[in-house]
């Protein structure tokens, strides 16, 4: 029986994790993948103490750090969750296990274009991860889908590898990038925006050879790399009976409880303005907190 079990492992689940074990906690993370999306950052500039760190590194460090706490770390899929507080079991693909308390921290997920062939040429041309398959387009063409921060960032990472990289966005002008973003994409040659269009058909066999745009617009590119925002990891907390947005975001009070007792959530999966590494972090500190207060409480009325 766990004191804590945190799911997900990304900055929020991996801060609520440490926060838990300096507090002598009894805690397990469970999570699909190291890092979470920070993972598939080309760079990270806001987060306090890295002037500039890609976002792989960054999550690795992260890791480091709480399994030098200790902290059992375990990359698997949480598929099911049963029980009350005090009283939770935990059903991940390949193993269950008691907890007392849980950390929701299941973070995002890429959005879809949602176009015919999509999920048949990703990873042949279509990525959702410039950091990760960026390299692999050296010399060549490619084009980002996506007007934000993330986009734009994608799209100077590509500049490094890319012969032209192409911004594909619906709107007239990129949707509230930091401004110092904008500057060094204007600075980039070999990146060139294209507004007021739509990708509206892959084109190629075996592999992505060019995409078609809604102005009947053709570009010959080999990748496509979308960064439309992304969607969150809620599918749990619905069927938990936890309350939602209607964008499917977690609700939780200033302390990040859930309205359902001994379930506590922080990080990207939950409705707050800001979706930042930094906030994500004070988030599953905040989890952490709670969590073990309240578990100190309940404790001591039993002894």
């Amino acid at each position: 029986m766990y004191d804590v079990i945190v799911i997900g492992t990304g900055p929020a689940g991996y801060t609520a994790a440490l926060y838990c074990a300096r507090y002598n906690m009894d805690v397990l993370q469970i999570g699909k993948k190291p890092g979470g999306l920070i993972s598939e950052a080309p760079d990270v500039c806001n987060y306090p103490g890295f002037e500039n760190i890609r976002g792989m590194e960054l999550s690795n460090k992260m890791e480091k750090q709480v399994k030098e706490l200790d902290v059992e770390v375990v990359y698997d899929e949480v598929v099911n969750i049963d029980g009350k507080d005090l009283s939770f079991e935990v059903e991940a693909k390949r193993d269950s296990y008691r907890t007392k308390k849980i950390i929701l921290a299941t973070g995002q997920e890429r959005r879809k274009l949602g176009l015919e062939r999509e999920g048949e040429l990703s990873g042949r041309g279509i990525s959702y991860c410039a950091t990760c398959d960026g390299p692999l387009f050296g010399g060549k063409n490619v084009g980002v889908v996506g007007g934000g921060d993330a986009a734009l960032a994608s799209a100077l990472l590509l500049a490094e590898h890319a012969e032209q990289v192409y911004i594909f966005y619906r709107q007239d002008e990129f949707f509230r990038p930091e401004p110092v973003r904008i500057e060094e994409v204007e600075l980039e040659e070999n990146i060139l925006p294209v507004f007021e269009v739509n990708v509206d058909e892959l084109i190629g066999e075996e592999k992505l050879e060019a995409v078609k745009l809604d102005n009947d617009e053709v570009y010959e590119i080999e990748g496509l790399f979308i960064e439309i925002g992304s969607i969150p990891n809620s599918e749990l907390a619905e069927e938990l009976g936890i309350e939602t947005t209607e964008n499917s975001y977690v609700k939780t009070d200033e302390e990040r409880r859930t309205d359902v007792p001994g379930i506590y959530a922080a990080g990207d999966v939950i409705d707050s303005p800001l979706k930042q590494v930094v906030t994500a972090a004070g988030q599953g500190a905040e989890a952490a907190a709670t969590a073990y207060e309240e578990l100190k409480k309940q404790e001591s009325k039993i002894n």
